[in-house]
């Protein structure tokens, strides 16, 4: 069985699966830092593209936290 997060894929499209980052506190630097963190991880599968990015802040007194999910697509 095969599951994507995708309809269906770009000619020569791969999808790596998801990836996620998560990063302490919440605001403007925390999710540019959480995305570079994403853009790292998906670079160093190969990726070419992220798509489905979804952002969590939860802003809880003890655990303020930034995470972004995505799924990471290598095209041609």
């Amino acid at each position: 069985m095969r599951i994507s997060t995708l309809p269906h894929l770009g000619d020569g499209e791969t999808e790596l699966g998801v990836v996620y980052a998560s990063v302490e506190g919440v605001n403007e630097n925390s999710y540019q830092e959480c995305l570079e963190a994403l853009e790292h991880k998906a670079h160093k599968l190969g990726a070419t593209a992220l798509i489905g990015l979804q952002l969590v802040q939860s802003q809880f007194q003890w655990n303020q936290r930034t995470s972004l999910l995505a799924t990471a697509i290598k095209g041609n």
